[in-house]
């Protein structure tokens, strides 16, 4: 087994024990999968739209292409990057492959409406309404249209669906959740709107351009750039079969190809101007006095996470997600400078989970397989496309502050499994400059 085309959600199976073997971990993931219904309103609703295309997009990457779309007609799209596209282009892009009705009946269902009552009532039903978003309990129109909370909801269905599949929470499909991207504090009754305006995206860099980097050229992508904006894109790394499974613009024709180009392309489509930068983040990288001072981190590399204070930028937000069978839904948003300096919160590298132990890794040890193959299969991170594309909504949002010239949030923890309890600690002008 090539660690390169192990599916990471898949491994949540194996490193957890339900699964024996890898093998069995594969085959029990390819019996995963999720309906997705969209009513007749939502080719008239691009917060819908948004809601809709993400979680066809997380879902089909989470679940081997397992989505059975269930529509009207065939929508001619109307969001923003994906204009005069069929729905039906968009999901054999997405990897959406056919699906037996039989099969099918087995699965959640995340029900998408633009306005009036949900159809199916035990449905998962992802709504956005302004920078708030959640599932279920939301029963009246939308409002006004804020893509990152789009974003976050539709993945949020898909987290929500996958816990159902799992059997992971007793809570997963009955619950209702509110949640904020503008204020992450406060959820449920308590959240409160954002502004509308102003909301343009700046110049910034985007460093590492894996899971969360795709995750947010995604978020963006259905945003307008400020005129004559600037993303600059860092990485090194190539489109590999494994990252077809969490980063949510890799598809296979696009392997071996940089994803400084990939995403480049994605985002030049939808009005960007990109600038690209082929070499490893580290400590002697400094900003030049032309480039954007503001940078959107998502590499999982402490080493360079605890330079980049030192790069020369005015405010860098970083997310960091779980990586273990245990953690992967966690999600940590932090911003630089910040009441903690990033060389001391990244001292010492992660120590690697001791899941070598695990019955489908002394399995294949058993079976004759190289031990070092073995540990690094083994040492891989759990990845789920719809965490990042969560974490980028908060992310943006944080980005979408610092561009308003209001006060940022210096942590932000949260985890799927739970996501209505949010912890988020507000940093004053005082501790932050800009």
């Amino acid at each position: 087994m090539n660690a390169d085309s192990f599916h990471r959600l898949a491994k949540v199976l194996a490193d957890s024990g339900e699964a024996e073997t890898i093998e069995e971990a594969q085959a029990r993931l390819a019996n995963y999968g999720v309906r997705i219904l969209l009513n007749q309103r939502f080719e008239e609703d691009i917060a819908a739209q948004i809601i809709a295309l993400t979680a066809i997009n997380c879902a089909s990457r989470s679940f081997m292409g397992n989505v059975k779309i269930e529509a009207q007609r065939d929508t001619v799209l109307t969001a923003p990057g994906f204009v005069g596209s069929r729905l039906s282009e968009f999901a054999e892009w997405a990897g959406v492959h056919p699906t037996l009705d039989e099969q099918a009946q087995r699965w959640p269902v995340i029900e998408i409406t633009a306005l009036g009552k949900p159809q199916i009532a035990e449905a998962i039903h992802p709504w956005s309404d302004g920078w708030t978003f959640g599932i279920n309990g939301q029963t009246k129109p939308g409002g006004a249209l804020i893509p990152p909370a789009c974003v976050a909801a539709g993945a949020l269905a898909v987290s929500e669906a996958f816990s159902i599949l799992r059997r992971d929470n007793p809570y997963a499909g009955r619950r209702a959740l509110a949640l904020s991207l503008w204020d992450p504090h406060k959820t449920g009754s308590a959240v409160d709107a954002g502004p509308l305006v102003g909301l343009e995206v700046p110049s910034a860099w985007l460093i590492g351009l894996g899971h969360l980097g795709q995750a947010y050229a995604w978020t963006i992508g259905f945003m307008t750039p400020v005129r004559d904006a600037t993303i600059f894109l860092q990485d090194v790394d190539e489109i590999t079969p494994s990252t077809l499974s969490t980063s949510v613009l890799s598809t296979p024709n696009l392997i071996k190809h940089l994803k400084t180009r990939v995403v480049a392309s994605w985002l030049e489509a939808r009005g960007y101007k990109t600038a690209l930068v082929e070499r490893r983040f580290d400590q002697f990288q400094q900003v030049g006095a032309s480039e954007p001072r503001v940078a959107l981190f998502g590499v999982d590399n402490p080493a360079a996470r605890r330079v980049f204070e030192g790069a020369g930028f005015s405010h860098v937000i970083d997310a960091g997600l779980g990586s273990g069978y245990r953690d992967f839904k966690a999600i940590r948003i932090r911003t630089f400078p910040g009441p903690s300096r990033a060389a001391d919160l990244w001292a010492n590298n992660a120590d690697a989970p001791d899941i070598v132990k695990a019955s489908a890794y002394k399995a294949l040890l058993a079976s004759g397989a190289d031990p070092c193959g073995v540990t690094t299969l083994a040492t891989r991170s759990v990845g789920a496309p719809f965490v990042g594309c969560v974490g980028a909504g908060y992310v943006i949002a944080a980005l979408m502050r610092r561009q308003l010239g209001l006060d940022s949030f210096a942590v932000v923890d949260l985890n799927l499994r739970d996501p209505a309890v949010c912890d988020a600690v507000l940093a004053q002008h005082g501790e932050f400059y800009f």
